[in-house]
C-alpha cells in the first residue's frame, strides 16, 4: 500500500515538474507584434512633442509636418500625432540614447509598421526601424540619412 501510494506521489511529482518545465521563463515573455501591419512600412516625419522611457519599450510621440516644415493638420485644424514604439529604455541606453538625444521640438523622420486599426502610431520592428534625427528646423530637402543623422536602426 505504502508503494503504490509513493508510485502515485512520485508520478504526480514527475507531471508537475514536466509541466513546469514547459512553460516559458517570465524573463523571455513578450507581447506579440501582431497588432502591427508587418507588410507596411510607412514613413512619417514630425516634429517631436514627448520620448517616453518604459521598462518594456520606449514610446517617442510627434506632430507630422509636411517638407517645407509647417504642421500637417487634421480636418479639425489640429496638428496630427503620430506615435512609435521602439526598443526598451536598456537596449537604448546601450546605443547611447536617453531622453536628452531628442529634445522636444527636434525633427525626426521615421520608417515604422503601422497599427492595423489605421490610428497613428506604429512600432520600428525588424521590418522596418529607422529615426532619423535632423536638428530643431526642417533642412532642405527634407528629413533624410542624407539630410540628418540616422540615428535607430532596428
Amino acid at each position: 500500500m505504502k508503494q503504490s501510494i509513493l508510485r502515485a506521489g512520485f508520478g504526480v511529482g514527475f507531471a508537475v515538474v514536466l509541466l513546469l518545465g514547459s512553460l516559458p521563463a517570465p524573463g523571455l515573455a513578450h507581447h506579440s507584434f501582431s497588432m502591427y501591419d508587418q507588410a507596411i512600412e510607412k514613413t512619417v516625419t514630425g516634429q517631436l512633442t514627448r520620448f517616453v522611457l518604459g521598462a518594456n519599450h520606449a514610446q517617442i510621440y510627434f506632430e507630422l509636418v509636411g517638407p517645407d516644415g509647417e504642421p500637417e493638420l487634421d480636418d479639425s485644424d489640429n496638428p496630427v500625432i503620430w506615435g512609435v514604439e521602439t526598443g526598451s529604455a536598456a537596449s537604448l541606453a546601450r546605443r547611447g540614447i536617453t531622453v536628452k538625444t531628442f529634445e522636444v521640438g527636434t525633427i525626426i523622420s521615421v520608417t515604422l509598421n503601422p497599427l492595423r486599426d489605421c490610428r497613428n502610431f506604429g512600432a520600428m520592428t525588424n521590418t522596418a526601424g529607422e529615426l532619423v534625427k535632423c536638428g530643431m528646423t526642417m533642412p532642405e530637402g527634407g528629413c533624410t540619412e542624407e539630410t540628418g543623422e540616422a540615428f535607430m536602426r532596428n
